[in-house]
């Protein structure tokens, strides 16, 4: 975090957050970073370049097609419940929901089959474990093996620059991410709805299939 945050000391028009956005050059000559408004990973979050904290929860998806309609009219209300809840009158909240597709993740699974490759005396089933790496292999580059994702965006906003509200921002904020899991599994617990905090290296991965799904 060197050179992001300033010491408590310095004036506090300096620990503003002033940065905008500029106005899109149509020379096409900007970069992913002019535009963006990501300045760094802070622990598990999203640090912006307007001063915010941005989190990351996964939740495991219902399936409606499964429901008869008054089982489908319950998960809405319990949802519509959750919304006026955490987004009520009063609250200053903020989310933001994302419904994506990811390319499924098949390394270890390929690579187990690897070892059983090399472990494996009879030729045959040798050259049937060949075959199932090879065409994982071959649908994982074409991305031919993909997953619809469901994932809650939270924020809080920093006041100041300096690394103590940084800090104490950051601990805020987790503690959201605990309220907000707790009571979306409470809510929907008949139906084993599971949400996860997104770490950083998930979120990373997040922002790349947003950008470049194929990616290459």
């Amino acid at each position: 975090m060197i050179n992001l945050f300033k010491k408590k000391e310095q004036k506090q028009d300096n620990l503003e957050f002033t940065w905008k956005p500029e106005p899109i050059n149509k020379k096409g000559k900007e970069t992913i970073n002019d535009m963006s408004l990501i300045r760094a990973m802070y622990e598990d979050f999203i640090l912006t370049k307007t001063g915010f904290l941005v989190a990351g929860i996964e939740i495991s998806g219902v399936n409606l097609e499964l429901l008869n309609n008054e089982e489908q009219r319950y998960i809405f209300e319990t949802f519509n419940t959750f919304l006026i809840n955490t987004l009520g009158d009063n609250s200053n909240e903020c989310q933001q929901w994302l419904d994506t597709t990811s390319p499924v993740d098949m390394e270890k699974y390929i690579l187990s089959y690897k070892k059983r490759y090399l472990t494996e005396n009879n030729p045959a089933r040798k050259r049937l474990i060949a075959s199932y790496i090879y065409d994982l292999q071959n649908r994982t580059n074409r991305n031919e093996m993909n997953t619809k994702r469901h994932i809650l965006i939270i924020k809080e906003k920093i006041n100041d620059k300096s690394i103590a509200t940084l800090e104490s921002t950051a601990l805020s904020l987790n503690d959201k991410v605990r309220h907000y899991i707790a009571r979306i599994e409470d809510s929907f617990e008949q139906y084993d709805v599971q949400a996860k905090k997104l770490f950083s290296d998930e979120m990373v991965d997040l922002l790349k299939n947003q950008i470049n799904f194929n990616g290459k």
